[in-house]
């Protein structure tokens, strides 16, 4: 068998693209306190006014700021996005796609714009392309003017981005016309408020960030640079829950290097992302009507066997396929449904990741069908490597297609985030890395651990 870990550590997307006029402009965001936005706005129906200044005309509709001329000019002539909220993003797909006037002020008319779903799909698809690699940059610079505007009071107002995100999501997954385009949605609702979890890229940015600065300092041949060094690795590379453990130790055998911030938060976010439930995702599923689930999350909570992770992987995969289907749930329960999978996919990676030994091609086909549910295969990939699997003549045969299964998976990346990765690439090199975080932070490092797991 290849070596899977060389394959996850390896992967990159060859995207080549000359951005000088797009770098030139971009540069431009650092230029200005607040980075690609205006100034905060009170948005009602028949018009905008600076917040502070009074109530702007007909009906308040949310408090936000609408990107600067710098934003504009970056969506205008590159079709790169940033300063992205699901306010502004909606509200000017709607203007544009069904009032002609992507600037105005209007009405909420979510039904017109799903007619015009043709034409404005192409728009919205840049939008979360980009919006993703955003919050990729946000991360990995944090003391960038783009970043520091995201922190100021009345960029948006949180109950506002909440609500238009099932606006803008029930709208997206409605109008998809390619399975690619689903991979993109499911990484944005998975780092947004909506669905309040963990963000594992976080913690890799911090510890990453940690071992340099300290590193620089000290010299990579101390011992406590050394252990923080195989923490990092451990975080990067084989994420498990052991990692937390293995912070407290250092932390007791380094007090000094304890009182960190940054490996504080990093450990906070993997005890978070670790003590997911099947509760929250019965809850969730309750939301949704989806019974099925429901009682698959129920029965979990009672014990977890791999029958029990099996079916529930089963159910989300299914849930997931049907989400491209027009006859779907009503347009409402999309993002609810997404929000399950996101959740049931957390608490399934958790599971089957601290299983200490495999012997079950089931295992395997739950990890497959949680690659898929994440949106790395399309449908016709995720069937063909399923039949493989249940038609594998021993557990070894089975896993031995996992490599592949990663490579396929990694196509997908390439292909959901074509063209935005390349221009975000070609002026920031580091950004490269978002393909390494983005496969570490899904069941494709699930994959990793349960194939050195087998019997």
């Amino acid at each position: 068998m290849r070596n899977l870990l060389a394959i996850l550590i390896s992967l990159t997307i060859g995207f080549t693209a000359s951005a000088s006029p797009l770098l030139d402009t971009f540069k431009k965001l650092d230029s200005d306190r607040k980075g690609p936005f205006d100034k905060n706005m009170q948005q009602g129906t028949r018009g905008r006014v600076v917040t502070g200044n009074g109530s702007p005309a007909g009906t308040l509709l949310f408090q936000a700021a609408f990107r600067n001329q710098i934003g504009k000019d970056l969506a205008k002539n590159f079709d790169f996005y940033v300063g992205n909220l699901f306010t502004t993003n909606y509200y000017e797909l709607m203007g544009e796609y069904v009032y002609n006037d992507q600037f105005g002020s209007h009405d909420l008319d979510h039904t017109a714009l799903r007619a015009n779903s043709a034409a404005a799909m192409p728009k919205a698809s840049s939008m979360v392309r980009h919006w993703v690699m955003e919050k990729y940059y946000l991360m990995i610079f944090p003391h960038t003017k783009t970043a520091n505007a995201f922190r100021l009071r009345g960029i948006s107002d949180l109950l506002n981005e909440q609500e238009y995100s099932y606006y803008f999501l029930d709208f997206y997954l409605s109008s998809m016309t390619q399975d690619s385009q689903y991979l993109p949605a499911y990484l944005l609702t998975a780092t947004s408020a909506i669905a309040s979890s963990a963000n594992l890229d976080r913690a890799r940015s911090l510890i990453a960030s940690l071992y340099e600065d300290l590193s620089l300092a000290y010299g990579t041949d101390k011992p406590g640079i050394q252990r923080l060094y195989q923490i990092r690795n451990a975080v990067h590379n084989q994420l498990s829950a052991e990692i937390i453990g293995q912070i407290d130790k250092f932390i007791k055998d380094f007090p000094a290097s304890g009182k960190e911030a940054r490996l504080l938060e990093c450990q906070s976010i993997l005890k978070a992302y670790y003590a997911v439930s099947a509760s929250k995702v019965a809850d969730l599923a309750k939301k949704a009507g989806l019974t099925d689930i429901l009682t698959t999350a129920e029965a979990i909570k009672k014990g977890g066997t791999v029958e029990r992770y099996l079916l529930l992987s089963q159910q989300v995969a299914a849930l997931r396929a049907s989400i491209m289907t027009p006859a779907f749930l009503a347009n409402a329960k999309k993002t609810d449904s997404i929000l399950v999978i996101q959740k049931a996919s957390q608490l399934l990676n958790k599971e089957l990741g601290n299983l200490q030994s495999v012997d079950s091609k089931d295992v395997l086909a739950a990890v497959v069908n949680l690659v898929y549910a994440e949106g790395f295969l399309i449908k016709d990939n995720w069937q063909y490597f399923i039949g493989e699997i249940n038609n594998a003549p021993t557990l070894a045969a089975a896993a031995a297609l996992v490599p592949d299964i990663v490579e396929i998976s990694n196509d997908t990346l390439a292909q959901a985030f074509t063209p935005s990765y390349a221009q975000w690439t070609s002026f920031i090199p580091k950004m490269s890395g978002f393909v390494d975080n983005t496969i570490k932070s899904s069941a494709l490092n699930t994959a990793s651990l349960v194939v050195k797991r087998i019997k």
